[in-house]
């Protein structure tokens, strides 16, 4: 890079003959080298521009170490990339990160995570960092396995997890390491399908951004098909930790495969997350029509974050002050 930028120089400096002898001209009446002045100059823009490509480096390194030790479920040394200072924008510190952390890795124990970086943005000594990941297990948790019991006693002991998260990273040049400060949720979504759910075409939606204190839809959009029953509850909770457990109410889904509920966001600010519980049931009819039988077949967990917000801005009242003035003169 920085040949390319001194063979720029070199070509500007060739490309006016007019120009190149006009700083002739100037040195010989000011007894100045413009010459070297102005690769002097432009040493330093170099120099500056290589500071931040080094920056950009280093920061690439962290965020390539952090999916490494994800991957590698090693909470202890993910923490270390962190600065005991994090605060995430759901109001996670650093000590309840590290617990998470440690939790998530024993609950799904070969969940992976595939980051797509898609802009880091310098500051001086911090930086914005734009992500895109991808999440996937196959492990469910203990208590996910015993809520699956609750529900059916199906064999869908199989599960699969899938979550994208768009969202930025908050970091700080720190005694001169690159530490992650903050990070701040845009959009998520995840889905744990048991079973038939898997391949069954189901459609989740919630608002991005709600207003606190306010009512919105949730949506499940489902087909339906002959012989097979769907049931589902939507519902949603803040984001707080430990999470509360949701109590289920399961609907039929209409024939339009149209489920619908209106909730209300929470009064306090918390971001939430909607959630719907689906369940598939396959209704056998035996031949005589003598016994009929009904089997949950397949069960989903489908989630989307809704993050919440002020409804208003305050806006300043400004005087005016010319019509002030006059009063004070009148």
């Amino acid at each position: 890079m920085k040949k390319i930028l001194t063979a720029l120089i070199v070509l500007t400096m060739l490309s006016s003959d007019a120009w190149a002898f006009s700083l002739f001209k100037k040195e010989s009446s000011q007894n100045q080298n413009p010459i070297k002045a102005l690769f002097s100059k432009k040493a330093d823009e170099i120099d500056e521009f290589e500071t931040r490509q080094s920056d950009i480096r280093e920061i690439k390194n962290v965020l390539k170490l952090l999916t490494k030790y994800s991957n590698a479920h090693d909470a202890d040394k993910t923490i270390t990339l962190y600065d005991e200072s994090y605060r995430s924008f759901d109001g996670f510190d650093y000590n309840t990160f590290k617990k998470m952390l440690n939790e998530t890795f024993e609950a799904y124990e070969d969940i992976t995570y595939k980051s797509n970086v898609q802009s880091i943005n310098l500051y001086g000594d911090k930086a914005v960092v734009n992500l895109i990941d991808k999440t996937t297990a196959t492990l469910q948790s203990k208590s996910m396995r015993e809520k699956v019991k609750k529900i059916t006693d199906s064999d869908l002991n199989s599960g699969l997890l899938e979550g994208e998260c768009n969202y930025s990273i908050y970091m700080q040049k720190i005694n001169n390491q690159w530490k992650i400060i903050g990070d701040n949720v845009i959009s998520e979504v995840t889905s744990v399908k048991y079973g038939s759910a898997k391949e069954y075409p189901m459609e989740f939606l919630a608002p991005i951004t709600i207003p606190k204190d306010k009512e919105y839809t949730l949506t499940l959009k489902m087909p339906v098909e002959k012989d097979i029953k769907v049931i589902a509850s939507l519902g949603k909770e803040a984001i707080l930790y430990p999470s509360a457990e949701p109590e289920d109410v399961f609907r039929a889904l209409p024939k339009d495969g149209i489920l619908e509920r209106i909730v209300r966001s929470n009064k306090s600010g918390y971001n939430e997350y909607a959630m719907a519980s689906v369940g598939i049931i396959k209704r056998d009819i035996a031949k005589d029509f003598s016994v009929i039988q009904l089997k949950m077949t397949g069960l989903a967990f489908l989630m989307q974050r809704v993050n919440l917000y002020t409804e208003l801005n305050p806006v300043r009242k400004e005087k005016n002050d010319k019509k002030e003035d006059s009063k004070n003169k009148g």
